[in-house]
């Protein structure tokens, strides 16, 4: 049976499964997410270089190898499959450019950053864009029942949206991402993924991009760690901004992810400042994920670094995508599906996808952009910068 229209016209048709709901950027629209429990594949006990059959994982984050992968030696610009060239756009380059982005990114702006560009449910109220009453008046029992704190190392506990408390490296890893686009101010999520450069951040592609017929964002800014309005490792600002083909050229959520990399902060890189997630392309769709991001709508206010956890699904509709059972809403987009969780030390693991969007009309399922050929050319394409 047919479902609605999706919200853009840019999406690409599938004649060959249902036509699904309309799809909602997580930065825009609420998203709402929760997968149909599959039964994990397992991962490797320590970090390995697995075969192409298998999926690519990329090396520990001290070394910030490239991943050992068909298409890794791809020449700047090009792809295994001779695809075009993926867009880039320069970032602030001079220290006056840097200066002007901190300068922009005052308290007040922070604070009033909100969700997408796109208009399709910007004047949704809390109810219309499907958060639950359960999710608003959680009790504080079961608020504290999901923390995400549990032994040291340890993944935390399963979960649909809490606060993470559990520690780790996704703590200094995560932060977020402040852009503008088309002349509005958004807040995305972000995080810090292992390179040679050691200065690169990987987010959902419509942070940095704003689709077919936009243009790349301005005033692009990191804040690795945020914690209750708090910047413990200060503000970063993008020198370079990469998006895929797909997803800039076409608004296709299959590809919806994109790179920046960042200047030197205090005569350090961000990398050596707060460490990075290792990443990995191409993995089984039924791996157990965890995500991680700062929703900013209700019952959120994207002053916490909120996790979801559960086995991951698919998308009903069909298409790579990662779903996973969560109740973040808008501002989560871009941040990282995290899987082998504590595999590699606290709080460490590979990223595998990036929060990118929800269906209309669904209260608890959320998806991510899963890692697979055009997104790993991008990523080999930003270690050349």
């Amino acid at each position: 049976m047919r479902g609605p229209a999706r919200h853009r016209d840019t999406a690409p048709r599938r004649v060959t499964r249902p036509r699904p709901p309309a799809r909602s950027r997580l930065l825009a629209a609420v998203l709402l997410t929760a997968g149909v429990a599959l039964a994990p594949a397992a991962l490797p006990a320590a970090p390995v270089l697995a075969g192409a059959s298998h999926g690519t994982i990329s090396s520990p984050s001290s070394t910030g190898a490239i991943p050992a992968s068909p298409g890794a030696t791809a020449a700047l610009g090009s792809s295994p499959s001779g695809r075009p060239d993926a867009p880039s756009a320069p970032g602030a380059l001079t220290a006056a450019e840097q200066e002007q982005v901190t300068l922009y990114w005052t308290t007040t702006r922070r604070e009033r950053a909100f969700g997408s560009h796109s208009a399709a449910r910007a004047d949704a109220t809390d109810a219309e864009a499907g958060i639950g009453a359960d999710a608003a008046e959680m009790s504080p029992a079961a608020a504290a029942a999901e923390t995400g704190q549990g032994p040291a190392g340890a993944p935390p506990a399963p979960s649909n949206g809490a606060p993470y408390r559990g520690g780790g490296l996704v703590t200094s890893t995560t932060g977020r991402l402040f852009t503008t686009i088309d002349g509005a101010d958004f807040a995305c999520s972000a995080s810090v993924v292992t390179s040679p450069g050691r200065n690169l951040v990987v987010t959902a592609g419509h942070c940095l991009h704003g689709g077919a017929g936009s243009t790349f964002a301005r005033n692009v800014a990191f804040v690795p760690g945020y914690a209750n309005g708090s910047m413990p490792y200060g503000i970063w600002t993008a020198r370079q901004l990469l998006a895929t083909p797909g997803w800039s050229q076409r608004g296709d959520f299959d590809v919806d992810a994109g790179f920046a990399t960042f200047n030197p902060h205090g005569g350090r890189r961000l990398q050596d400042v707060v460490g990075a997630q290792d990443i990995a392309f191409n993995l089984p769709t039924t791996v157990r994920q965890y995500s991680f991001g700062y929703p900013r709508l209700a019952p959120f206010d994207g002053t916490r670094l909120i996790y979801c956890a559960s086995p991951a699904a698919t998308d009903p509709y069909g298409g790579p995508s990662i779903g996973i059972r969560c109740r973040m809403t808008a501002g989560a987009s871009g941040g990282p599906f995290l899987t082998g969780l504590g595999q590699l030390g606290p709080g460490h693991g590979w990223i595998d996808g990036v929060v990118s969007y929800a269906y209309a009309g669904s209260t608890d399922r959320l998806y991510g952009t899963r890692f697979g050929d055009e997104v790993r050319t991008l990523y080999i394409r930003s270690l050349q910068l």
